[in-house]
C-alpha cells in the first residue's frame, strides 16, 4: 500500500455488493446523490456476469458523515482504500459526475494497479470555474457563488432546481415526477456540511495534472444536451487533458441521462466495458 493510502483516515462507508466471480464494475456515484442513482443500471450489469459494487460517498447516504474530509483527495482516497480493502483486481471504474474525477483521481493515487478500464460519465472535469488561467471553464464565479448561496439557504429547494435541471432538456423534464421525489430524497440524506464542502469541491478543483497522468484506458460518456457540464468544454476538455481515450456520445442526453436515456445509457455501458 502507498503512503498516501497508509496515511488515509477511513471512514464507514455502505457498500452494496453483488458478489459473484465476474469482473467487478465499481459505480461512482454524482454528487449530490447516492448510490441509489445506479438502480437502473446494477440488473443490467449483473445480467451480463459482471460483480456491481457501489457505495454512498461519505457523508451522502448511508455511510459516515464526518465533520471534515470533503476534497477530491479525501473523497478520492475513500474510493482507493475501498479498491484496495476488497483485493479488487482487473476493475472498471464507472464514474459519473463528481465521481468521474474521484474514479480518475484514484487511478493516479493507485498508480494504476488494479484499474482496467474507466469510464468517466457526464463528467465534471478538467476545471469547471472560469477564470482567465482557465478560460476553457464553464462555470462563471458569480453563478457558483448563487449556487452556495441557495444551498445554505434553502437545500431543498436547491436539489428540486438542480435535479430539475440534470434531468431536463430545454426546460423540458425527461423523467417521471416520481423519479424527481426519488433524487431529491436522494440528495437530503446528506449531511449539509458535506453537500456544500463537495459543492465547492465540484466547482473548484483543477483536475488537469491528475488527468495528464491517468494510465488506463479511459472512455467518457456524455449527452449532448448536459448543462450543467456542456459537452464541449467537459467531454472533450476531458479528453484532450488526458491526451487519450475515447469520447462516446448520446445525443440529446442530459447530464442525468442514465435515468433520461437509461435504455440508450445501459447499452452504451456494456458496449464500452472490457468483457
Amino acid at each position: 500500500m502507498n503512503d498516501v493510502l497508509a496515511k488515509h483516515k477511513r471512514v464507514n462507508l455502505h457498500v452494496e455488493d453483488t458478489g459473484g466471480d465476474g469482473r467487478p464494475v465499481v459505480l461512482v456515484h454524482d454528487w449530490p446523490l447516492t448510490l441509489d442513482q445506479w438502480k437502473l443500471q446494477v440488473p443490467s450489469l449483473r445480467s451480463a456476469g459482471y460483480r456491481v459494487i457501489s457505495y454512498d460517498r461519505r457523508g451522502f447516504g448511508r455511510s459516515e458523515k464526518p465533520s471534515e474530509g470533503y476534497s477530491y483527495d479525501e473523497t478520492a482516497a475513500d474510493l482507493a482504500a475501498l479498491i484496495v480493502d476488497m483485493q479488487l483486481t482487473n476493475v472498471s471504474l464507472v464514474g459519473f459526475g463528481m465521481g468521474a474525477a474521484e474514479a480518475a483521481r484514484a487511478e493516479v493515487l493507485l498508480g494504476g494497479e488494479g484499474i482496467r478500464r474507466l469510464l468517466l460519465v457526464s463528467t465534471v472535469t478538467p476545471f469547471m470555474l472560469r477564470s482567465d488561467t482557465n478560460p476553457n471553464g464553464w462555470l462563471q464565479s458569480s453563478e457558483y457563488v448563487r449556487m452556495l448561496q441557495a444551498l445554505g439557504d434553502d437545500r431543498s429547494a436547491f436539489f428540486t432546481s438542480l435535479m430539475k435541471d440534470h434531468h431536463s432538456v430545454n426546460g423540458e423534464l425527461k423523467i417521471t415526477l416520481d423519479q424527481l421525489e426519488e433524487l431529491v430524497r436522494m440528495c437530503e440524506t446528506s449531511d449539509q456540511t458535506a453537500a456544500m464542502r463537495c459543492l465547492e469541491s465540484v466547482c473548484t478543483t483543477d483536475h488537469r495534472s491528475e488527468l495528464a497522468v491517468v494510465g488506463a484506458p479511459a472512455t467518457i460518456l456524455h449527452g449532448t444536451a448536459d448543462e450543467f457540464a456542456p459537452v464541449q468544454n467537459a467531454a472533450l476538455g476531458t479528453r484532450w487533458a488526458m491526451k487519450s481515450g475515447l469520447v462516446a456520445l448520446i445525443t440529446g442526453a442530459p447530464h442525468g441521462l442514465n435515468i433520461t436515456n437509461a435504455d440508450e445509457f445501459n447499452e452504451a455501458l456494456l458496449r464500452l466495458l472490457p468483457e
